[in-house]
């Protein structure tokens, strides 16, 4: 038999443990805004499996991006409101 491939989430897990390093040498501050990003990525684990692409973080990075945006809109939609 051959191997398998490991799951998007096991993915996700050995991609943020190869980034530790440099999350230990950012600020606190920074640490959280990183740890923030990491869970963009695993709130959309279904849709990165899907997308299977040959360089992991791309994904997890398009990810963070879509992430990102979507707090972009619903703030901008907020400020919307209050005007």
């Amino acid at each position: 038999m051959g191997r398998t491939l490991p799951t998007i989430v096991q993915t996700l897990h050995q991609e943020e443990d190869l980034w530790k390093d440099f999350r230990r040498a950012l600020r606190k501050e920074d640490q959280d805004v990183l740890d923030g990003l990491w869970r963009f990525a695993r709130r959309h684990a279904a849709p990165l499996s899907m997308a299977s692409r040959p360089v992991p973080m791309e994904g997890i990075m398009m990810a963070m991006l879509l992430g990102l945006a979507t707090r972009v809109r619903e703030l901008e939609k907020q400020l919307e409101i209050k005007r």
